[in-house]
């Protein structure tokens, strides 16, 4: 039988939303491979999560236990899961794709020297191996990528649907950690300053973006008005963020954040290949744009021919 893992990220002493995307994105290619599917997490006090990982429905979770690890740093992180496996040999080993899970990702591949593959979107199987559908150059090119067993990969977030929750018994299997205190030591230069505005988009129930169609730096106030008024998040398009507009954590789209809230408010978004792709799995989307054939569109369930700057000011005096 063939093994696959999961790496599995604990935020706020929780297991991460992205730790049940990837479940999800190997539930196809588990059965096609005939391969049994583990999660594994590094750290401290994992025996206190133990109530959560039946419900995430793997009949396997593997633990590495290191009462110095506290903060799950992701070099420490990445050696544990790479000495594992040079002796337990998975087939293939799956992390999301952001800071942490790309550091620990680099630091398995590298230590077992095993192919890394990044920003992943779609897995398929095949006999010798793996058929990957990637991107790249920012968003811009689509590729398939092959790789063979063995081979560590991330996934872009948000891209799968996380398997419907479970309470099953699940075996866990317990090793220490070999990493010891003085491993750990790290000093902190400074503390980068954050710009998020409002509620992040990254887990917001409504969200309000803004393109190229607002026509001014200074026009976007119109939509925080109304992400204000819904009590939304605030998204913007790759153009407005490349443009020095607004602070990269609002873009939304494969080359920022892939969201799927229960409502998608675009405002004077065109719809790029790679922006539709990181919101396409929003409940409901609205679309507001001048012009007719604009790609959003396609996969709005409504929308309004119009200027935004009219639009927009109507719609916050009526709310």
């Amino acid at each position: 039988m063939k093994h696959f893992w999961v790496v599995g990220q604990i935020s706020n002493n929780q297991i991460s939303s992205n730790t049940s995307e990837l479940l999800g994105a190997l539930d196809e290619l588990a059965v096609d491979q005939l391969a049994e599917v583990a999660i594994v997490f590094v750290g401290s006090g994992l025996r206190m999560q133990a109530p959560a990982f039946g419900r995430l429905g793997q009949p396997m979770t593997i633990l590495i236990e290191s009462e110095f690890i506290k903060n799950r740093n992701s070099d420490l992180v990445g050696r544990e899961i790479a000495d594992l496996a040079m002796s337990r040999k998975p087939e293939l080993i799956v992390a999301p794709h952001n800071k942490w899970g790309l550091e620990v990702s680099a630091k398995i591949s590298a230590k077992t020297r095993k192919p890394l593959l990044t920003n992943i979107v779609d897995i398929k199987s095949r006999e010798d191996g793996f058929l990957l559908d990637r991107f790249s150059s920012g968003g811009q090119i689509k590729s398939k990528v092959w790789s063979p067993h063995g081979s560590v990969v991330t996934i872009h977030q948000g891209v799968f649907n996380a398997p419907k929750s479970a309470d099953i018994t699940t075996t866990v299997e317990m090793f220490e950690s070999a990493t010891m205190l003085s491993e750990i030591v790290r000093k902190l230069d400074h503390i980068e300053p954050g710009d998020q505005e409002g509620p992040s988009i990254a887990d917001s129930q409504v969200i309000v973006s803004c393109g190229r169609g607002l026509q001014s730096k200074e026009n976007l106030v119109l939509g925080k008005r109304l992400a204000n008024k819904l009590g939304a998040a605030f998204g913007a398009s790759r153009a407005i963020v490349d443009a020095g507009w607004i602070d990269p954590t609002h873009q939304v789209g494969l080359t920022g954040k892939v969201v799927s809230p229960r409502l998608y408010i675009a405002c004077g978004i065109s719809g790029a290949d790679q922006h539709l792709a990181g919101m396409r799995q929003s409940d409901t989307v609205v679309a507001i744009n001048r012009d007719p054939d604009a790609p959003i569109f396609k996969i709005a369930d409504f929308g309004v021919v119009g200027d935004c700057l009219e639009i927009l000011p109507a719609l916050i005096e009526y709310l």
